[in-house]
């Protein structure tokens, strides 16, 4: 094989395992069934779909406060391959106090959609989902907050900069930036190093999407979430959105903050591991900011 045949083998093996890597995060490996319903919890619920300024239909579940009837609604954000059911399961106590808003991202669950781009896109699924609630549950409106677990904490991140009237926010395991998560999981799940591998991975999803995603990273947005609460929970052992990313998430963000740890865990089982201390430390912050 002559120098320059080697050199064109390795371009287009090098392209064609940026085109596998790019498909891995626009389909998710191990989508989740959408098995889990709020009736699970004894949670009455009203079944929605709105459009997003694309045009695709989303779906979700409006869930009254168990209690007493109230202005105070949490959107709720699920993570790359997850739903709205598995989301639930997580933080349904939070019914206990306010109204919840579940909704499936682009391509999950039972929305329509090709393709998830790590908070990108479907950070248009909860721009629609607002004004969805803005419009069709105005007495919901009153006192909004937001939730976010992993991919979808990236979402609540921009969708708080972005929104105002979102008077705090709780983010959990939100990655810093676009271009490390890439990098981190190309490392954790295939021990390959960033160069050449991630970033020809990143430059085929630009080439793809026509666009630069890393802008949307949560990193660039924090300063816009201004003085509302914040809350962001980490896992100690979390290899993919790692506890020194959320530290500095934490640290680069304006007051009023909180950074919640939980001991031994790690990513998307916070909740698990937490147990009954996640579960009070999540309720006080959205009774105490709401």
């Amino acid at each position: 094989m002559t120098l320059l045949s080697g050199l064109l083998f390795a371009i287009l093996s090098l392209t064609i395992f940026a085109w596998w890597g790019s498909n891995t995060l626009f389909h998710p490996p191990k989508m989740l069934p959408l098995a889990i319903r709020p009736d699970r919890f004894g949670l009455p619920y009203e079944d929605v779909s709105f459009i997003t300024e694309d045009g695709l239909r989303i779906t979700g579940w409006l869930i009254a406060c168990a209690g007493k009837p109230t202005d105070r609604t949490i959107l709720l954000c699920h993570g790359w391959g997850d739903n709205k059911g598995d989301l639930l399961q997580r933080v349904h106590f939070l019914a206990q106090s306010s109204n919840l808003f579940l909704f499936d991202s682009r391509s999950h669950g039972d929305s329509e959609g090709t393709i998830t781009t790590d908070g990108w896109l479907e950070a248009r699924d909860l721009d629609a989902a607002l004004a969805f609630l803005t419009k069709e549950r105005s007495a919901w409106a009153g006192r909004l907050g937001v939730f976010g677990l992993s991919m979808g904490a990236v979402m609540a991140v921009r969708g708080m900069a972005a929104h105002p009237e979102l008077r705090c926010g709780a983010f959990e395991a939100p990655f810093r930036t676009f271009n490390e998560v890439v990098a981190r999981y190309a490392w954790n799940s295939f021990r390959l190093p960033a160069f050449p591998f991630a970033w020809a991975i990143l430059m085929m999803v630009r080439l793809r999407l026509g666009t630069d995603i890393e802008p949307m990273s949560p990193l660039y947005h924090l300063s816009a979430l201004g003085g509302r609460p914040k809350l962001f929970i980490a896992g100690e052992r979390d290899r993919l959105m790692p506890l020194e990313e959320q530290r500095s998430l934490h640290a680069q963000s304006p007051e009023p903050k909180d950074l919640y740890v939980v001991p031994g865990a790690p990513h998307g089982r916070c909740w698990e591991l937490g147990g009954e201390a996640y579960r009070r430390r999540l309720l006080a912050f959205f009774d105490e900011r709401l």
